[in-house]
């Protein structure tokens, strides 16, 4: 009889548990896994990062002097664990590498205090850069980046499809679908994690709710995604995010292609001229300025351009700027473009 209502109460937490999942509080995706180590919050396989959420929570917490710790596993090529730890007392940052699991690195341990940490979004790249640093390249230590640059696929398109109420709509990113809406898209699906395995509730009680199917075609490869709004799981909710913007973007009639943008640092100035590297960093910028006189510029997977008719002598190399340009940048390289308007930018 005791044995008998013991399995009863077991069965009733199973389905109060399953209850608790389609309850629309958020749940948690799973913790993220390294052989060997433990308490890993960000892990980058060759461009795949899990963990980006703790990675912009740590930023936020160092903006507002909350005492903080954060680690980073990178995986070398080879497949060995490179490890980061980053501990913040509220006011200085220690930045701990650890390359002794690397078989074919330095195997060395280092620690360096630096002042602060930098988050410095470009249109199609983020990077975590520590700052004001004892050692490192001019003070300077990368941490994370995270890489969205779409025009760098050699294919890349979309299709969506969602039902409601019993009523199916399909959207493809080659029917008036623009190329600054498909590269936020391409951002969305890198922050998402996408080329990891998902594991999406695709059914709920709510017969009301909305059901998705994404299919991304990028490169030689595909990638078919299929869950329902009820899924709230970090995943889910992002993906639910993603095909929401799509939507959006579907729905304006008008969909014109916003004015071309040129964003980066100054490199060099020439008369009513600058030369312009897009989507550097602050590192980027150091390293490049000191090759500058011997760059060849169609060996770099940056993109440069010289814009023109520009009031110079309010920009100095080393300025970040934004400038909306007329028109096109020509196809040559270095590109060149006439400015319609431009301004400083600091960094985010």
């Amino acid at each position: 009889m005791r044995k008998t209502i013991y399995i009863l109460i077991f069965l009733v937490l199973v389905v109060l548990s399953a209850c608790n999942n389609q309850s629309g509080e958020p749940q948690k995706n799973a913790e993220i896994n390294v052989k060997g180590l433990k308490n890993v919050d960000v892990l980058n396989s060759h461009g795949s990062i899990k963990g980006l959420e703790k990675m912009s929570n740590f930023h936020d917490s160092v903006q507002k002097g909350i005492s903080s710790k954060l680690r980073i596993v990178h995986y070398t090529t080879e497949g060995d664990p490179i490890v980061t730890d980053l501990d913040y007392n509220g006011e200085f940052l220690e930045v701990k590498n650890d390359s002794t699991r690397d078989k074919f690195g330095s195997g060395t341990i280092t620690s360096t205090k630096c002042d602060n940490l930098i988050e410095e979004v470009n249109p199609t790249n983020t990077t975590y850069i520590a700052v004001d640093c004892a050692g490192g390249f001019h003070g300077m230590i990368d941490i994370l980046q995270i890489n969205y640059n779409v025009s760098q696929q050699d294919f890349f398109e979309f299709e969506l499809k969602y039902t409601s109420n019993g009523s199916e709509t399909q959207i493809n990113s080659d029917f008036n679908i623009t190329m600054d809406v498909k590269q936020e898209v391409y951002k969305r699906l890198v922050y998402a994690n996408y080329v990891d395995e998902k594991d999406f509730m695709k059914t709920c009680d709510n017969e009301d709710a909305v059901s998705y199917f994404l299919k991304v075609y990028i490169n030689n490869s595909e990638r078919e995604f299929e869950w329902s709004a009820c899924d709230q799981t970090m995943d889910g909710e992002k993906f639910t995010s993603i095909a929401n913007y799509i939507m959006e973007q579907a729905e304006n009639k008008q969909n014109i292609q916003t004015e071309e943008t040129i964003q980066g640092y100054v490199l060099e100035i020439r008369d009513n001229e600058l030369l312009i590297g897009e989507g550097l960093t602050m590192l980027d910028y150091e390293w490049l300025k000191d090759e500058l006189p011997e760059i060849d510029f169609n060996n770099y997977i940056f993109d440069f351009t010289i814009v023109t008719e520009v009031n110079t002598k309010d920009f100095n190399p080393g300025d970040k700027i934004l400038a909306t340009i007329e028109g096109s940048k020509s196809n040559t390289v270095p590109g060149r473009a006439k400015v319609k308007g431009i301004k400083k930018i600091g960094l985010h």
